[in-house]
């Protein structure tokens, strides 16, 4: 497999907070940490994908790491200026700098590598460090669809599997979810059929999907996306711009889900077999779903 899905990262004003929306919703989350470019980030770990939240740990390192005219913590920084959600999205890769070497050769505009690691101490107090790749893709007119192949070169220093087991029985991605107006459509299509191939693309009674190989991309507009979730608020990325709008994960048993919606008194709504969280403010400026696995 290479570039499924990964991890959209949703970027919130205030982390604490949104790291306790997410454990009282029944996430094991790693505590927080930092990423060498400024933005604080606290992670929810699947195999081979990851739910992170982001913010602004320390804006003194915001211009680090610079590739191109890309910058990552001043991307963050830009877009959480304007709303809450998702301003870029890992792809997980296994060759990082095999597939942009791809992804330039079919006419990806590739902004440029950023390697770093982590300092890590291991449960018997072994010192290790963490080692990871990334390659930046963007497109002018869709910025907050920049993508990027994220290699881990040490996924056994981050697949723990006490981290993994999450007492609401969530196991991963089954899709991510963009609202693009019919206007924009074609565009996202484009990019994703650039990233992904055109095979992958699927027409659907409510947009398109793409296969990754690893989660879907569903594309909807805000008329056709009821379909998937109901009324979809004009609070909902209300600059219009296309986005990442909800997350769409798979649960082991959806009576492990429930007990904590009801707990957390999370307003939803059942479409289908699946719940939709639908309290953006809550949630980082996106939609949240739950679907049953198999």
């Amino acid at each position: 497999m290479t570039l499924t899905l990964d991890h959209p990262l949703v970027c919130v004003h205030d982390l604490k907070a949104a790291c306790a929306t997410y454990q009282s919703l029944g996430f094991a989350m790693k505590p927080p940490g930092m990423h060498p470019w400024g933005t604080s980030t606290a992670l929810i770990i699947f195999q081979r994908q990851l739910l992170e939240l982001v913010s602004i740990g320390d804006a003194s390192l915001l211009d680090g790491y610079a590739v191109g005219n890309f910058r990552f913590g001043r991307h963050v920084q830009a877009h959480l200026a304007q709303r809450e959600g998702v301003p870029l999205t890992a792809l997980c890769s296994d060759d990082a700098d095999g597939d942009a070497k791809r992804l330039i050769e079919r006419g990806v505009r590739c902004e440029g590598r950023i390697a770093f690691g982590r300092d890590v101490v291991l449960a018997d107090g072994t010192p290790d460090r963490t080692a990871t790749t990334l390659q930046i893709f963007t497109r002018p007119e869709l910025d907050r669809l920049a993508m990027f192949a994220c290699q881990q070169h040490r996924r056994d220093l981050i697949e723990f599997p006490e981290w993994m087991d999450h007492p609401n029985g969530a196991m991963g991605f089954a899709s991510a979810t963009i609202l693009a107006a019919k206007r924009d459509q074609s565009a996202v299509r484009d990019w994703l059929t650039l990233l992904h191939g055109g095979d992958a693309v699927q027409d659907t009674d409510w947009g398109f999907a793409v296969d990754t190989g690893g989660g879907m991309w569903r594309v909807v507009d805000r008329e056709s996306g009821a379909a998937l979730f109901g009324p979809v608020s004009k609070d909902l990325a209300p600059d219009g711009a296309p986005s990442v709008v909800s997350l769409d994960i798979i649960t082991r048993d959806m009576a492990r889900v429930k007990p904590y919606l009801e707990a957390g008194q999370f307003a939803h709504r059942q479409i289908g077999d699946t719940y939709v969280l639908t309290q953006t403010g809550r949630l980082g400026g996106i939609l949240l779903t739950f679907r049953q696995a198999g």
